[in-house]
């Protein structure tokens, strides 16, 4: 989901070792949701080395679809400076903007990712997440992706929110991180039902003033496989 770039600014902050920081905007991070590509009915092997379609294939369709949630379950970036910038597409301020960033803090948000029958016709499994830089967006600072940790977090069966990716915002723009959860297992999404992803997201205390005024803003996109022939 495309942003605009940051543009306000925020109050005074201190920066590492006591040098003055002003926190202005340091960056919007946006959230998205790719549509499985797997239209499979005998256009698309489920496993490269395949040798009997009969097995490897299955006639149906995998999409998916996302919102944010955190008390505002519509479409529209999870991460943003001010209300402006969280704004949904129909208008509505966004109501949960973190304000402006400074070394040291850390943000958390959640993505609601639906396994719609709208358009899907089949289980899923939950792969990989990986971050886009969000076009249209100018004088993007990709240095700062280094300087940002995140974590993905979902629960299992129920339970507590579990760690499933943990990197560097610049792992994530390189290209797709596996998720799982720490015991191996994959993370599923079955047909009609939904599933709660937590990015946490922290920048580096270590940071300094280098990153003062910069702008990145980008997409997170969740990737997923079908379930069944799949285990």
């Amino acid at each position: 989901m495309t942003e605009r770039p940051p543009g306000s600014t925020g109050p005074g902050g201190r920066g590492l070792g006591g040098n003055p920081m002003s926190k202005k905007t340091l960056m919007v991070l946006g959230s998205a949701v790719a549509i499985s590509a797997l239209s499979i009915g005998g256009t698309l092997a489920l496993f490269t080395d395949a040798t009997d379609a009969s097995k490897d294939f299955v006639a149906g369709t995998l999409c998916l679809r996302s919102d944010r949630n955190d008390g505002d379950p519509v479409p529209g970036p999870m991460f943003y400076i001010t209300p402006e910038q969280g704004k949904t597409p129909s208008g509505q301020l966004g109501i949960n903007a973190t304000g402006p960033w400074a070394p040291g803090d850390s943000h958390t948000r959640t993505l609601t990712v639906y396994n719609s029958p709208d358009c899907s016709s089949m289980d899923a499994w939950l792969v990989s997440v990986e971050a886009r830089l969000t076009e249209g967006i100018e004088d993007q600072y990709e240095p700062m992706a280094e300087k940002l940790h995140v974590k993905v977090k979902t629960p299992k069966r129920g339970g507590p929110d579990e760690v499933v990716a943990e990197a560097p915002l610049s792992d994530f723009l390189a290209g797709p991180v596996s998720i799982a959860y720490p015991d191996g297992t994959k993370i599923p999404l079955h047909l009609t039902s939904n599933r709660h992803m937590k990015f946490e997201v922290t920048f580096d205390k270590a940071a300094g003033n280098d990153y003062q005024d910069k702008t990145l803003v980008v997409d997170f996109i969740v990737h997923a496989e079908q379930m069944k022939n799949n285990p």
